[in-house]
C-alpha cells in the first residue's frame, strides 16, 4: 500500500520467531544458561502499512482472513500502542467457542465492555468487572454502581443480586477502642482489579485497589461480608502503631494489592507489597485462621494462584518487571511460616524470570498427558508449567497480561493484554512453523485489536 513492498513482513517476523523459538527451546530443555532473543527489526512503515491492510480486510467484512495473509505481531505496533488515550484490555471470559466478553480500560480509568461474537464485535452494557468460577457454573458480574449479580451464564437472569459494599465494609471490625478513630472508613467507590467465586457459587472473593479485600459468603440468613485485608490477623495494629504517630490517620498500603480463592471456596492466597504471602483458611465461617505464612523469594508479592483442587498454590513476586514464582503443596505448608528473600524446601521454583500480572490452572484435558499445570502470565511472556516446575510450554504474547480465562469447556485461553491485544490460544497444537516466539509454541487461533484510534476493534 502507498508504494510499500510487504513481503518481507511474514518472513522476517517467521526468521526472528524461528530463532527465538529454539533459543527459547535450548533454554528450556537446559542446553544453555539464557536464551539470547533477537530484537523484532521490521519498521514502523512496513508495520503501517501492514496494518492498514488488515484494516480494509475488516471493513470488507473478511478480518478473519487477516492472518492468513499477514502474520499478527505486536513490537512493529509499539507506536500505535503509545498514542494518547490507550487503554489496556483487563477482564476478560470465553463464552462458548465463538463468543467472547472483554474489558478495555481499568477500574482507574472510563472502561468498555466488549462482546465478540463470531466476526462481531459491539459494546455490552457496561461492568466493572466479572469471572467465571472455574466449573463454570457460576458467572459473577460487578455492576458499574458495585453491585454484584451471580448467574448461569453471562447475560442469563441473576440468581443472586447482592448490594454493592460500602466503605464501612473495609474497616476492620475488631480494632481496639483505641485504634477506631485512627481507621476511618474508606471511600465507598469501588475499583474492583480482581474478583473469584467458588465452584459452589456461595463464596465470592473481592480485591479492592482502593479499600482492601473482601469475602463474601452465602448463608441460610443471605450474604455475609468479612474484610480479610487490612485484618488484625494480619499485623494490621503493629502496623499502626509502627506507621501513626498521636493524631495521624493511618492509611493502609494496597500497592500490588492481589487474592486468589481456591475453586473450592476454602483457602484465599493474598499478599501486597508490604506483606509475605499469606494463605487464609475459611473453613470455619466464625473464625478465619491463617494456614501459612510463606516468604517472597523477590522483592514484592504480586499474584497467587490455586491448581484445580485447593492442592497447590503458586505465589510470585516481583523484581521490577522480573519476579519468581514458586509452586508450595497446601498439606505441606499448614502451619508453616518461611523466611523472606530464602528458598525453603517447601518451596518449588517454577519460574524465576517472570513478573506475573495474571494467572490461571489447565487441568489435565489441556496439558497433553499432564495432570494439569499453572499458567503464569507475565509481561511479554506467558509459561505454562506444572506445580513440579516442567515448562510444558511458552508463548512471547508481547505486552503485560491484564487477564486470563482458562476455558476447559473449548479448551481455549484468552489472554488480554495491555497492548490492547486479546489473544486466543490453543495448547491443543504447537505453532509450525510458529509465527510467534515460543518454546512449544501454543496456536494462536485469533487475535483483536482494540485501539481507541481507530473507528472500531479488528479482528486478525
Amino acid at each position: 500500500m502507498n508504494g510499500t513492498d510487504l513481503t518481507p513482513w511474514n518472513a522476517i517476523g517467521r526468521k526472528i520467531a524461528a530463532h527465538n523459538s529454539a533459543e527459547l527451546t535450548a533454554f528450556h530443555t537446559g542446553k544453555t544458561e539464557a536464551p539470547n532473543l533477537a530484537e523484532d527489526t521490521r519498521s514502523p512503515a512496513l508495520a503501517e502499512a501492514v496494518l492498514a491492510e488488515v484494516i480494509a480486510l475488516n471493513k470488507a467484512g473478511k478480518g478473519g482472513t487477516a492472518r492468513d495473509i499477514y502474520d499478527p505481531a505486536h513490537a512493529p505496533f509499539i507506536p500505535q500502542m503509545e498514542r494518547e488515550g490507550h487503554r489496556g484490555l483487563s477482564f476478560c471470559a470465553v463464552l462458548d467457542k465463538n463468543r467472547f466478553l472483554v474489558q478495555q480500560g481499568t477500574s482507574w480509568t472510563a472502561n468498555t465492555t466488549w462482546l465478540i461474537d463470531g466476526d462481531q464485535i459491539d459494546k455490552a452494557p457496561p461492568l466493572a468487572a466479572f469471572a467465571w468460577s472455574r466449573n463454570r457454573q457460576h458467572f459473577l458480574s460487578v455492576l458499574p454502581d458495585g453491585s454484584l449479580t451471580v448467574a448461569p451464564r453471562y447475560g442469563a437472569l441473576p440468581t443472586d443480586t447482592i448490594p454493592a459494599l460500602p466503605g464501612t465494609a473495609f474497616v476492620p471490625p475488631d480494632l481496639p477502642a483505641n485504634r477506631v478513630n485512627y481507621y476511618p472508613p474508606p471511600d465507598d467507590r469501588a475499583a474492583y482489579n480482581q474478583i473469584a467465586i467458588s465452584d459452589d457459587g456461595k463464596t465470592i472473593l473481592l480485591v479492592c485497589a482502593l479499600r482492601g479485600i473482601c469475602c463474601l459468603r452465602k448463608s441460610a440468613k443471605g450474604w455475609q461480608t468479612e474484610l480479610l485485608y487490612p485484618s488484625t490477623l494480619l499485623g494490621l495494629i503493629d502496623d499502626m502503631d509502627f506507621w501513626i504517630d498521636d493524631g495521624e490517620i493511618f492509611s493502609p498500603s494496597f500497592k500490588m494489592i492481589h487474592a486468589a480463592l481456591s475453586p473450592d471456596g476454602r483457602y484465599v492466597a493474598l499478599g501486597t507489597q508490604m506483606s509475605p504471602h499469606y494463605i487464609l483458611d475459611l473453613s470455619d465461617p466464625t473464625a478465619t485462621g491463617l494456614h501459612a505464612n510463606l516468604g517472597n523469594l523477590s522483592e514484592y508479592p504480586h499474584n497467587a494462584s490455586f491448581d484445580g483442587t485447593g492442592a497447590a498454590i503458586a505465589l510470585n513476586s516481583c523484581h521490577f518487571y522480573n519476579g519468581v514464582t514458586f509452586a508450595a503443596d497446601m498439606a505441606a505448608v499448614k502451619g508453616k511460616s518461611t523466611v523472606q528473600w530464602q528458598k525453603d524446601p517447601l518451596q518449588t521454583i517454577l519460574n524465576d524470570y517472570l513478573r506475573v500480572y495474571a494467572s490461571g490452572w489447565l487441568p489435565a484435558t489441556m496439558t497433553q498427558g499432564h495432570k494439569g499445570a499453572f499458567l503464569l502470565a507475565g509481561s511479554s511472556y506467558a509459561t505454562c508449567v506444572t506445580p513440579s516446575g516442567e515448562v510444558i510450554w511458552e508463548i512471547q504474547f508481547g505486552s503485560s497480561a491484564g487477564g486470563v480465562d482458562i476455558c476447559p469447556t473449548t479448551g481455549r485461553i484468552l489472554i488480554a493484554s495491555h497492548s490492547g491485544m486479546l489473544h486466543l490460544l490453543d495448547p491443543s497444537a504447537s505453532a509450525s512453523p510458529p509465527a510467534m516466539s515460543g518454546y512449544n509454541t501454543p496456536i494462536e487461533r485469533l487475535r483483536w485489536v482494540f485501539w481507541d484510534y481507530l473507528p472500531t476493534p479488528l479482528i486478525w
